[in-house]
């Protein structure tokens, strides 16, 4: 019976510091997804060197997942990213081309087809 009451007064105890250590931390910063390059130039409006790192950034992350497609066997994307109008936009509809979830697509007759690259890669891009 007082092992039982020795292991509540433990537990009772070891409570507070176990939620106390899940706590945010003063300081504590969220970071964007992985692969989101945009956050640099977004973070750093007067750096007149921020859209050199982000696309040195869009490079590396287009490198990566090049070499994980090629090992999966999948199509690669391209390493250029694409200022293209959102999909839905005006300048969409009168281009007939748009970015949808983050892939270029070019209007045909009757949908849309993905854009590729002269080495049939797809190419990315960010919304306008």
């Amino acid at each position: 019976m007082a092992w039982r009451l020795c292991v509540m007064a433990m537990a009772l105890v070891l409570l507070p510091a176990v939620g106390m250590s899940q706590a945010r931390r003063y300081g504590d910063v969220s970071y964007a997804q992985p692969g989101d390059c945009s956050v640099i130039t977004r973070l750093n409006p007067a750096n007149p060197f921020a859209y050199l790192f982000r696309a040195h950034c869009e490079q590396s992350n287009a490198r990566m997942k090049q070499s994980i497609a090629r090992i999966m066997g999948r199509p690669q994307p391209s390493a250029k990213v694409l200022d293209v109008p959102a999909h839905g936009t005006e300048h969409a509809k009168r281009y007939g081309v748009a970015c949808m979830g983050g892939l270029v697509m070019l209007r045909i007759e009757n949908g849309w087809v993905q854009a590729l690259d002269g080495d049939h890669r797809y190419y990315t891009c960010r919304a306008r």
